[in-house]
């Protein structure tokens, strides 16, 4: 090999996979005909050979057991909180939707009322829709701010929302 043109006749990066016998038919038909007329690839297939059996007659290295356990133990957590969060954000959809839903029917329900009985009401009950919609305010600010006050909590602890 005198200049870069041998190098690119030489199929250099086939003979370390030659020797591990993963090439498919096709690549291993092409390089047994390099191989053929090759001295220097012939050689270094050899080598490539050696090394592959070498590394094959090597022991796998045996992993302890205690990192074994702890590798465990990490990925039951990380499924566990996986979990437990796929469970928090089904349960608090549903609860909005129930909200919402809940919300809804009883203004419905209050419009029904308030209607059919507005010459009962008129007087001290004539604000009735002031005070539901002063509730219904009142009660998704505390829900939001309980719900701020949660996740500020799941994160002190450390775990992802």
């Amino acid at each position: 090999m005198t200049g870069r043109s041998d190098e690119m006749d030489h199929p250099a990066e086939l003979l370390a996979l030659h020797a591990a016998g993963v090439l498919d038919a096709a690549e291993e038909a092409s390089l047994a005909a390099h191989l053929r007329q090759c001295a220097v690839c012939t050689t270094r297939v050899g080598e490539w050979r050696g090394l592959a059996q070498a590394l094959r007659a090597q022991q796998a290295p045996r992993l302890s057991p205690a990192l074994v356990a702890r590798t465990l133990r990490a990925v039951e957590s990380v499924a566990a909180e996986r979990g437990e969060r796929a469970w928090n954000r089904a349960a608090l959809g549903f609860l909005i939707a129930f909200g919402w839903t809940l919300t809804v029917s009883v203004w419905l329900l209050f419009k029904l009322v308030g209607g059919a009985m507005r010459p009962l009401v008129e007087g001290p009950l004539a604000s009735a829709g002031l005070w539901f919609a002063g509730y219904l305010v009142v009660g998704w600010v505390a829900a939001g701010a309980a719900a701020a006050m949660l996740g500020r909590r799941v994160q002190a602890e450390g775990r992802a929302v």
